[in-house]
């Protein structure tokens, strides 16, 4: 339905007003971004063919400027509202993860951050001996099917910092939840070479869509920050 077509108090601008945004529609909330439609499908129709294309708002995350430049319609103004609103969804949800220097709050946001990632990645995180978070770092940026680690770069990243405790996550594009052969291989040899250095590996964990799951280490909530911010 064409937007101009409701009452003036059932237009979605005018509806988030008045009831607030959780009141919208994905659609009506996509609408209010776009602002006009295009020719021959005006904003709403729009809209909800967007989503329909995109896969939804998850296929929506995960679009790049390139590509929704791409779309008929839709140009630079509107690409640029589209990815700002986007990303600052992706902020709010890890803002709160930043007020808490808590090991499990970093990695449980590092999994919401790599959710949409289509290559995989390995980070470390190095610890103190109370468990406080010292540093993090980016081992390395691999591909859809795997990330090399230079295990005597992580280890002189480790000895730098003077880690007591390092945890070493890595992600799934597939968003396959299982350990591979080669990552409980992984494991053994960092954990060999930390124990070496007089340092331990307190975790290795998997992040996949959204959630983390330990080839080494305590189980984790795996539904986000929500789920573990009654255990943290």
């Amino acid at each position: 339905m064409d937007f101009s077509q409701l009452p003036h108090c059932e237009r979605p601008r005018e509806k988030l007003i008045k009831y607030g945004p959780e009141s919208l529609s994905l659609a009506e909330l996509l609408a209010i971004l776009l602002r006009t439609g295009r020719k021959g499908e005006d904003v709403a129709a729009l809209s909800q063919s967007l989503l329909k294309r995109m896969g939804g708002l998850e296929g929506l995350a995960r679009a790049s400027t390139a590509e929704l430049m791409q779309e008929k319609g839709l140009k630079e103004a509107k690409v640029a509202s589209l990815a700002a609103a986007i990303e600052l969804g992706k902020r709010m949800v890890l803002m709160k993860s930043a007020e808490s220097a808590s090991w499990r709050r970093v990695l449980l946001s590092k999994a919401l951050e790599t959710k949409y990632m289509e290559r995989e990645c390995i980070f470390a995180f190095f610890l103190n001996a109370k468990d406080r978070v010292l540093g993090e770092s980016v081992l390395s940026y691999g591909g859809i099917s795997g990330a090399y680690l230079d295990l005597p770069v992580f280890f002189r990243q480790a000895v730098r910092v003077t880690a007591a405790k390092v945890i070493v996550l890595h992600n799934h594009p597939d968003g396959c939840q299982r350990p591979s052969r080669e990552d409980i291989a992984l494991t053994e040899h960092i954990e060999q070479g930390l124990r070496f250095l007089g340092m331990q590996l307190k975790g290795h964990y998997i992040a996949a869509a959204g959630g983390l799951f330990p080839v080494k280490g305590e189980p984790l909530p795996v539904n986000g920050l929500e789920a573990a911010a009654d255990k943290i």
